[in-house]
């Protein structure tokens, strides 16, 4: 694991006291909606979101955080990052509802998944969102194209990706595909359109696009 590195500020003080569960984030970054959905769909009492502004150095970040990264999530002595740490410990420390399959197998393959959602189509949408007029930015929108394409299997008529059952992978694709209209990309085929459907009308969904 990469040790983070040091942020250019200086900050000598302890951050604000905070009492239960905060949630560092931005209001349009990708990996900041996933975790959002998540913490909606748990719906954690007293849970706090401290909208981080871009180019705006947040102090209490900083010192709990030095690298700034998003999201961070807080929680009493625990400081977590990056999303995909934030939204296991969310469904481990609030086990319902389930976002993770019970069966060791089922479990590993929405894993798989969350890995190339992380790694490959987040980043290649958040660039595009970046800056849509880049010249980059038109590979990576031929990049994601075809990805979605490839991901049409995923979606039957009826349940969610990978089975009946919602889980921390159906959050993911929620914060992507609730934001291709905005990068000037569609969904593939009809089935993929269902799928989106059911899973914007979500009220969790609605509540990171606000």
């Amino acid at each position: 694991m990469a040790i983070p590195g040091k942020s250019r500020y200086v900050m000598d003080a302890r951050p604000a006291p905070r009492a239960g569960l905060t949630l560092f984030c931005s209001r349009e970054q990708l990996h900041s909606r996933w975790t959002r959905i998540v913490l909606a769909e748990k719906d954690v009492d007293g849970a706090r979101i401290e909208w981080i502004e871009a180019g705006k150095p947040h102090h209490d970040l900083l010192v709990l955080n030095p690298s700034g990264q998003l999201p961070t999530l807080v929680d009493r002595d625990a400081v977590l990052y990056p999303a995909s740490i934030v939204v296991e410990y969310l469904d481990e420390r609030y086990p319902h509802p389930r976002l993770l399959p019970p069966d060791p197998s089922a479990r590993a393959l929405v894993r798989m998944l969350l890995l190339r959602l992380d790694h490959e189509l987040l980043p290649l949408a958040e660039a595009i969102r970046i800056a849509p007029k880049a010249v980059e930015s038109k590979a990576a929108r031929k990049q994601l194209q075809e990805a979605l394409a490839g991901a049409s299997r995923l979606f039957s008529t009826r349940g969610w990706c990978l089975g009946m059952d919602y889980n921390l992978a159906d959050c993911a694709w929620a914060a992507l595909i609730g934001t291709l209209p905005a990068l000037g990309l569609k969904l593939p085929d009809a089935g993929f359109q269902r799928y989106a459907e059911r899973l914007l009308s979500r009220p969790a969904v609605q509540s990171a696009f606000r």
